[in-house]
């Protein structure tokens, strides 16, 4: 029997079952990714960026 784990989703507020590996997920046609971080497993929303936000991005990181 494999381990799952229970996230709780940024999207819809739900509680969703992984297995506990990094994986990309939909909700409401939204893209998530599952990472594991110092706080634990969780949901975390991917934002597609211009290349103008990206070069605004590098400015304010020093890149």
């Amino acid at each position: 029997m494999s381990e799952e784990i229970e996230v709780k989703c940024p999207v819809c507020k739900k509680i969703h079952k992984f297995k506990p590996e990094i994986q990309e997920f939909r909700c409401r046609g939204r893209l998530l990714v599952l990472l594991k971080d110092r706080l634990g497993w969780r949901l975390m929303e991917v934002k597609v960026i211009t290349e103008m936000e990206d070069a605004e991005l590098d400015e304010i990181w020093g890149t």
